[in-house]
């Protein structure tokens, strides 16, 4: 009998068994590497969107901070104002705490969401300010201001769902009042006064600094100097020392002395500790750039309004003297106002003018009041009817706003040693300006609304067709300022006051001395005076005998006169003499080397003008400034050099002045915190960390 044998079967179960078993682990070895190369593909894919979103982000991001820059550089809007309405797209308010608005819009790439936010963070003081040292500048006090810019991009993917890459940023704008500075010049600094002179706050150039005095005469500087240049004739400030453009060697140093009070400290150790030189210019226009390039093709489409009418070349002292002037107007008929860069067109006074007075004696009536208007324009009569006739009635009339004779004939002899006929004199009688407004903010809410301190007025008269001489020049005086409108804005600080204008300003007379109340601190109402040139004449100083000589016997007429110091607490006491308590900002006549005779500046001691005796008689009279001292443009009209006190064969032997006894110069502090009226700024601005939410 057969047996039958199962060991083949065995080994084909085995085989079978082990088959299976390897064909299951490539099964799952082939499910794992499908899943991983799935997985892998879905997060390379993931992140190519990702990247993707983070690139859109980050671009709406600039576009974001590159609007909001823009808007507070075109003033499209007030920093800290709840109120304000200045959108950057699609509505909403920009400085409104409460607000957290979107701003939504389709690029270009198909299938994306993107979104922009932006929150003012209102923190610190009332107007939403930080006070402090203001980055990217030469220490200057300032407000910073923050927001919180978030940005979103997202995609809706097939099998990734919706990827969403959030990005955010603090933005930083911190912005001062030029007057941050003691002195402060665009060009050339020359200091070398003919009394005994202390300077309290900084100073700084753009150019060269020359600092110094006679034998005799002690200029003592207490605070920081800065210059871009040269100091005292060498880029090295310890060892230049020769102190003048003309003449070099003819002046002694100054004295560094941080504490006045005190003894001097060592020289050499002082001066390497207050004076530095920059490494960049300062910030004197904000943001505006100056350098017009002229070689750029196409070039810039805002030359024409930028050129010299006389030179016909582009000039970019224009663009500096834009705070002061008008809109630049074609010079041909029909005389249409040019376009212009709208930074330098947001940084003219003339267009944030809470009152705009014009006068133009070939027009009928022969002047108008106009003003700011809610949205943002200068309407020039929008106020003819608000203050009827408190603009002028002429005559006896004491309580116009323009006092006295509208373009009165006046000698000014510097400018009449430059060939110039005389002056056409305007008189704004602050005093009557005040009750003016007092009486139109009840009665007008649009100026109720929009009066923001800054007053420019001016004389546009063509003198070509007025009857006068072609050769003459537009002036406003400013009488009876001792006290100034004060009003306050929304968070309770005081506006402050500035009158501007395009002309040359003369003030009569005491400005500004009466105090106000802020906060239980006595100051001075923050005040400011801008113009083409700034002349002083004393309080009784008469137009009808300006062009008499100074005199020497009986003929008094252009010796100077004391103020008649009102009485009260809240006025200042000065002595014998006059005192400005106001931020000055104007041009010069630069000195010039190249041509003789020389042309020289007169330096900062005299860019406040004086056209009387304040020397004679033997009462020795005194100028006092209270504020700020800048020069950011050489003055267009009034270019008449500084001669001096020397007798002069073109005023018949007469003089242009005497100096007074003392200039007392002082540095107001309280510009730090609460600065004049509309005042020009030094702005910065700050991209902070980044953040993700």
């Amino acid at each position: 009998m057969k047996t039958k044998s199962f060991g083949r079967n065995s080994c084909r179960g085995s085989a079978l068994l082990a088959s299976v078993i390897v064909i299951v682990i490539l099964s799952v070895a082939a499910a794992g590497i499908l899943s991983y190369s799935l997985s892998t593909y879905r997060n390379s894919q993931r992140q190519i969107v990702i990247d993707q979103a983070k690139v859109i982000a980050d671009s709406e991001m600039e576009n974001l901070y590159f609007q909001w820059k823009n808007i507070i550089l075109m003033k499209q809007t007030t920093i800290g104002s709840v109120t304000s309405t200045a959108p950057l797209a699609g509505g909403g308010g920009l400085l409104d705490p409460t607000n957290v608005f979107p701003f939504l819009r389709d690029p270009s790439t198909t299938g994306w969401t993107v979104t922009r936010t932006l929150q003012f963070k209102r923190i610190g003081t009332g107007d939403g300010s930080a006070t402090g040292i203001m980055p990217n500048t030469i220490n200057q006090i300032g407000k910073n201001y923050y927001f919180t810019a978030m940005t979103s991009a997202s995609k809706n993917v097939p099998l990734l769902g919706t990827i969403t890459y959030h990005s955010g940023r603090h933005f930083q704008y911190s912005s001062t009042s030029l007057f941050q500075f003691a002195v402060f010049y665009e060009g050339n600094l020359e200091m070398a006064p003919g009394s005994n002179m202390l300077i309290q706050g900084p100073i700084a150039t753009n150019a060269s600094a020359y600092l110094g005095t006679l034998p005799g005469i002690t200029l003592t500087l207490a605070s920081n100097v800065y210059y871009f240049q040269n100091y005292n004739g060498a880029p090295d400030p310890l060892t230049g020392e020769t102190d003048a453009i003309i003449s070099p060697g003819s002046y002694n140093d100054p004295v560094y002395n941080p504490n006045p009070l005190g003894a001097a400290p060592n020289q050499a150790a002082e001066r390497a500790l207050q004076v530095s030189q920059l490494t960049n210019q300062a910030n004197f226009v904000g943001d505006v750039n100056v350098s017009l390039d002229i070689s750029t093709t196409p070039p810039s489409p805002y030359l024409a309004a930028y050129t010299n009418q006389v030179t016909h070349q582009v000039d970019v002292n224009e663009i500096y003297r834009a705070v002061v002037a008008p809109p630049p107007l074609d010079p041909n008929p029909p005389y249409a106002q040019l376009t212009e860069d709208p930074l330098v067109k947001a940084s003219r006074m003339y267009n944030a003018a809470g009152v705009l007075i014009t006068i133009d004696a070939n027009a009928t009536p022969p002047y108008h009041v106009g003003g700011l208007q809610s949205d943002g324009t200068i309407n020039t009569t929008l106020y003819d009817g608000t203050f009827g006739s408190t603009i002028h009635q002429g005559g006896a009339s004491t309580t116009d706003i323009l006092d006295g004779t509208i373009r009165q004939s006046v000698a000014d002899p510097r400018e009449t040693l430059n060939g110039k006929s005389g002056v056409n004199l305007t008189t704004l009688n602050v005093g009557n300006l005040t009750a003016a407004l007092a009486t139109a903010m009840v009665t007008d809410p649009n100026l109720a609304a929009n009066y923001n301190g800054v007053v420019y007025v001016y004389d546009k008269t063509d003198n070509t067709q007025s009857g006068q001489p072609a050769n003459s020049l537009n002036g406003i005086r400013i009488k009876n300022a001792t006290t100034t409108p004060v009003y306050n804005d929304p968070t309770g600080n005081p506006l402050g006051f500035s009158i501007v204008s395009d002309n040359g300003v003369y003030v009569q007379g005491d400005y500004n001395t009466a105090n106000i109340n802020v906060g239980g601190v006595r100051m001075h109402n923050p005040s400011g005076i801008m113009g083409d040139a700034v002349t002083a004449v004393s309080q009784d100083w008469d137009p009808t005998v300006s062009s008499h000589p100074i005199g020497t016997g009986a003929d008094h007429t252009r010796w100077a006169d004391a103020s008649t110091i009102p009485v009260g607490a809240q006025f200042d006491t000065h002595p014998a003499g006059m005192e400005i308590d106001a931020a000055i900002l104007t041009g010069n006549t630069p000195t010039n080397t190249t041509v003789t005779p020389n042309i020289k500046s007169g330096g900062a001691q005299n860019l406040v003008r004086l056209i009387e005796d304040w020397y004679s008689p033997t009462s020795n009279l005194q100028l006092t400034v209270n504020g700020s001292l800048g020069q950011l443009f050489s003055s267009k009209y009034f270019q008449g050099p500084w001669v001096g006190t020397t007798a002069q064969a073109g005023l018949g032997g007469d003089k242009v002045y005497v100096q007074p006894h003392l200039r007392n110069f002082t540095y107001d502090l309280n510009f730090q915190s609460h600065t004049p009226a509309g005042s020009p700024t030094t702005t910065s601005f700050h991209k902070g960390d980044f953040f993700f939410w």
